[in-house]
């Protein structure tokens, strides 16, 4: 939604409708960029004073202060990270960047939107008359920004409905406040409070071992849960010598289940980490027993369908200079970082920015001493212009993004030639994987085409960032689930196995040596909400060593449930 509104008034933040939108990624290497640049004397004095920080650290810092609606003097001004100078100077020199690229990255989404609706009432007051009515679920795991957005689109009078459970808040890191749900009625007191008490998922055993446990935090709302299947539910603790053991009893367990004839889709296991499901993953494997692993690596996250985007985001927003660098170096052309910076610098000078335009007039730039370079630079430039031309007379989203990754010296043809020219088997499956990998991003463009008559290609590439994703549909999946907690969220199924409920993993070690006592309680919430994807059977498992090392233990957690006394030891 705010994306959307962006594009309706890109024009205010310096931006265009066609503007990019930044990932974690893309901001790294940004940050990267700019800690590394001599000519930025504010960073470099900075980073004489303060030293070098990690490209995720700074990241982390600024978006933890644009969810907070802080702007970078703010920041400066209220924070007490030792290095906020420098991370000050980088966040300015970061948004003159994006500016410059016709860029937003992905907390702009929200916290423009929220000035944009804060600094100009009369758009506001439209919003209002047209969402008259407004239903925000999941609030418990809303940040700051996110809060004041409901508030503003609200207003004093609105009708607003919040749905949300403060023992489900598990987004701390990505900045969710528990306040916003257990204060809501400090900032809404006309606002009436409805407690949906009967569970009817999960049986009364199981609904009772999570709330033992998620009742020792001391800033919750207090309810009573009610299991509406009543009794018959079955919890069971288990603990193994390692890791290996623990995933073929599970494995072992899925397959009794199946046989018993438990359908798939209602069989899920969980770990606190991904590290922590992948021997169970080859156990299975190994089982021949079918199994998703929600959270792996999407399409749209693999480096290679990263390239082809940048090339389909430069195409879209000729003036994004971080595309630019992407795409102008896969596969890499012999042009070196300096040249771009040239070209780059060369565009906004003389061609307004466009990077397209100017690559194809590159044998007219000064200073680049390779013939070559600028050869490949001119064919890049054309290859992606004619491209251009067939967006802009109307052809199908499917067709350029064929027509993309097909250019000459482009990504097809270098993938192609070493599948078929090199030596070593493993980089030909690895180029033949690669192919595949493109072959479904052409498949998702066309099949975004099929699905929407209005297509356009920003409408893809927001789709491909993750804006417009849907979940997939158990119900046609005849596959096991395996995730992580986090991504489980919103699951169920008859049978759920946890794997590594162990001390200094589930809680991880972060938060018990935190001082923030918050962080803790975030990590019993997190037990609460695995609990509680249960509807009849909980098998929970603990290991003494795991990858070679001893773990801390059987996790507090298994003990504040009451679950302690059910743990069967069982060799390796």
């Amino acid at each position: 939604m705010c994306a959307r509104l962006l594009r309706e008034h890109a024009g205010v933040f310096g931006r265009t409708e066609r503007y990019t939108i930044y990932d974690q990624a893309d901001m790294r290497r940004v940050i990267d960029w700019l800690l590394s640049d001599a000519e930025r004397g504010d960073i470099q004095r900075a980073l004489a004073d303060y030293g070098q920080p990690a490209s995720a650290e700074v990241l982390a810092e600024i978006s933890r202060a644009k969810n907070a609606l802080l702007s970078p003097d703010a920041y400066e001004r209220s924070t007490s990270h030792p290095g906020a100078p420098l991370i000050a100077a980088v966040w300015r020199e970061s948004e003159t960047q994006l500016r410059r690229c016709n860029a937003f990255e992905f907390d702009d989404l929200l916290a423009c939107a929220v000035r944009l609706l804060s600094e100009h009432p009369h758009r506001l007051a439209w919003l209002r008359q047209r969402w008259r009515w407004i239903l925000a679920d999941e609030f418990q795991d809303t940040s700051q920004a996110q809060a004041t957005l409901v508030d503003l689109l609200a207003g004093p009078d609105g009708n607003l409905c919040v749905v949300g459970d403060d023992d489900q808040l598990i987004h701390g890191w990505r900045h969710a406040d528990p306040r916003h749900i257990l204060c809501f009625a400090e900032r809404h007191p006309r606002s009436a409070r409805i407690v949906l008490g009967r569970n009817f998922r999960s049986r009364s055993e199981i609904l009772e071992a999570a709330v033992r446990c998620v009742s020792h935090n001391e800033r919750r709302a207090g309810k009573a849960l009610i299991a509406m299947r009543g009794s018959g539910g079955q919890v069971r603790v288990r603990a193994f010598a390692n890791e290996y053991a623990e995933a073929n009893w599970v494995a072992a367990q899925i397959a009794d289940a199946l046989t018993a004839g438990t359908p798939p889709v209602e069989i899920l296991a969980l770990a606190r980490t991904g590290y922590a499901t992948e021997p169970l993953q080859r156990a299975l494997a190994h089982a021949g027993i079918p199994h998703r692993v929600l959270g792996s690596l999407g399409l749209y996250e693999r480096t290679e369908v990263r390239d082809a985007l940048a090339y389909l985001t430069l195409i879209q927003n000729p003036v994004d200079a971080q595309a630019f660098r992407r795409a102008i170096g896969s596969p890499r052309r012999g042009i070196g970082a300096a040249t771009v910076t040239k070209v780059v610098a060369w565009a906004r000078e003389h061609h307004r920015g466009d990077l397209i335009a100017a690559s194809t007039r590159a044998g007219e730039l000064d200073g680049v001493r390779s013939q070559a370079a600028r050869v490949r630079m001119v064919e890049f430039g054309a290859a992606l212009e004619q491209v251009r031309v067939e967006l802009a007379a109307g052809r199908s989203i499917g067709h350029v993004a064929i027509a993309t990754v097909t250019v000459p010296g482009g990504l097809v043809r270098h993938y192609q030639h070493q599948r078929d020219h090199t030596p070593d088997p493993d980089r030909r499956r690895d180029a033949e994987r690669v192919l595949e990998d493109l072959r479904s991003l052409c498949r998702a463009a066309q099949a975004h085409d099929e699905h929407d008559e209005h297509a356009t290609l920003t409408g893809f590439l927001e789709h491909a960032a993750g804006l417009h994703s849907q979940e997939l549909d158990a119900a046609t999946d005849r596959r096991i689930t395996v995730s992580t907690i986090h991504r489980a969220k919103g699951t169920e199924a008859q049978a759920v196995a946890r794997l590594g409920c162990e001390e200094e993993l589930l809680p991880s070690w972060r938060s018990i040596s935190s001082p923030d006592l918050e962080r803790l309680a975030e990590e019993r919430r997190l037990f609460y909400v695995a609990t509680t994807r249960a509807k009849d059977r909980l098998l929970i498992t603990h290991v003494a060593e795991r990858g070679r090392r001893p773990t801390g233990g059987p996790s507090r957690f298994l003990t504040e449930a009451g679950l302690h006394q059910t743990a069967t030891s069982l060799a390796a």
